[in-house]
């Protein structure tokens, strides 16, 4: 009877060990990069559709009349106010957020503080206009431009303000020394350098755009 002796030598030698190590690594790091693309993708435009429902909130608080509550259970039914979206880009801290605020004056234009609305509680009938939520900014995303459209150019501009007053659903969209422009942008950019654009048209339409 013959016993057939066994070979104690097969198996990966060190030179194939590495190489699939090395593809494994390669692979990760490509699935790794595409999802983290794909996930900043995806808040980015998450951001944009945030922001257009938010102009689309001023404007369903504008044309239908809502109240306005000064942070003290005060209100005053018989005045009701235009309500607004405002955007700015003047520092890094204000392109990380954006303002739903009552236009209590009826300027067109956001007169609160900035950073620190929530804490700030103006009068009915005073000039400061109402802060009712301050949006924050995440995830490395941030306003990278604001532009308005007077109808026969673009022009950059540093605040751009853009209130609904009833009973008309246009919007009233202004810069930093005009109002009453065709149109506006509200540029927004991701950690990867991509952008969405949201687009307000002067008769209340709002678009996004992905680039």
């Amino acid at each position: 009877m013959f016993l057939r002796k066994r070979n104690l030598n097969k198996g990966f030698t060190l030179v194939e060990l590495l190489v699939t190590i090395s593809i494994f690594v390669i692979l990760t790091g490509v699935v790794l990069f595409n999802q983290s693309k794909f996930n900043s993708t995806i808040l980015l435009t998450n951001l944009a559709y945030d922001t257009a429902l938010t102009i689309r909130q001023a404007q369903t608080y504008g044309i239908n009349i809502k109240e306005f509550n000064d942070g003290k259970n005060n209100v005053d039914s018989s005045k009701f106010v235009p309500y607004g979206v405002h955007f700015d880009k003047n520092n890094d801290a204000n392109r990380k957020s954006f303002i739903l605020f009552a236009d209590i004056d009826s300027n067109g234009k956001y007169d609160g503080d900035i950073v620190n609305c929530l804490l700030s509680y103006p009068s009915i009938n005073g000039s400061k206009d109402g802060c009712v939520n301050r949006y924050s900014i995440k995830r490395g995303n941030y306003i990278s431009d604001l532009t308005v459209y007077d109808g026969s150019s673009t022009s950059s501009t540093t605040a751009l303000d853009i209130t609904f007053k009833r009973p008309n659903p246009d919007a009233i969209i202004t810069g930093d020394s005009a109002s009453n422009y065709s149109n506006a942008t509200i540029f927004l950019t991701g950690v990867d350098g991509s952008t969405r654009r949201v687009i307000v048209q002067a008769n209340g339409l709002i678009e996004i755009l992905n680039n």
